[in-house]
């Protein structure tokens, strides 16, 4: 079946991560990797991915990772996304009901209880509650894309196209550069004493484009 992927065009998508301060130290450069001789050759393994995650188990225990390649369908990625957010608007809706029996079973909210902290003179016990509802609150999860090479031009049109969805309300998207570590193998070139031999391996740096998204509200 044909790949049904929409045409778009690229809008402006916010690469600041919010979550980062703006002031980064200063990165040593990498280190360029030696020339091989004529004799050998390097043989590219795939990238590793860790298993598929099941929606159904927090992002804190298991990362929902979907990792795009030039020919993941559209439709198919865009489905699994949904999903991944469905079960964890679920997660979030359920632990916030918990927590309103909860603070409702001992007659006050959570707003009285950091008052009651203050005006008793806890203020080791008031900082503790305000450090974990701030943590609460920015510990959001998220499904995060991640692509490398050829593979980027289809996740940026995954993340345009939902950055435009609900008139850009239905989404938070946020782009984020990396790298990754690719293992390449060193061989020997066919016609040569041993030829295809195994004789090492070294590792080099990937630049990588990670995409997370999330529920407005979540």
């Amino acid at each position: 079946m044909a790949d049904s992927t929409p045409s778009t065009t690229f809008p402006s998508i916010n690469t600041q991560d919010q979550s980062t301060p703006a002031a980064h130290p200063k990165k040593q450069p990498h280190k360029k990797l030696s020339r091989l001789p004529n004799t050998h050759k390097i043989q590219k393994r795939p990238l590793l991915h860790p298993p598929i995650a099941t929606p159904y188990s927090s992002s804190a225990h298991t990362p929902k990772v979907i990792y795009i390649s030039a020919h993941t369908p559209f439709v198919a990625t865009v489905k699994r996304i949904r999903k991944y957010l469905s079960e964890m608007e679920n997660r979030t809706s359920k632990a916030t009901a918990a927590n309103k029996n909860a603070y409702q079973g001992k007659g006050r909210g959570r707003t009285e209880e950091l008052r009651g902290l203050m005006q008793g003179g806890d203020d080791a016990g008031f900082l503790k509650g305000v450090e974990e509802g701030l943590k609460s609150r920015s510990g959001s999860e998220e499904v995060v894309l991640k692509a490398t090479g050829k593979a980027i031009e289809r996740l940026l049109s995954v993340a345009c196209w939902l950055e435009g969805q609900g008139g850009g309300e239905e989404f938070v998207v946020r782009v984020r550069t990396g790298s990754v570590g690719a293992v390449d193998d060193v061989v020997v070139k066919d016609g040569e004493e041993d030829g295809d031999e195994e004789v090492g391996s070294r590792v080099r740096r990937v630049s990588c484009l990670e995409v997370g998204v999330r529920y407005k509200g979540l």
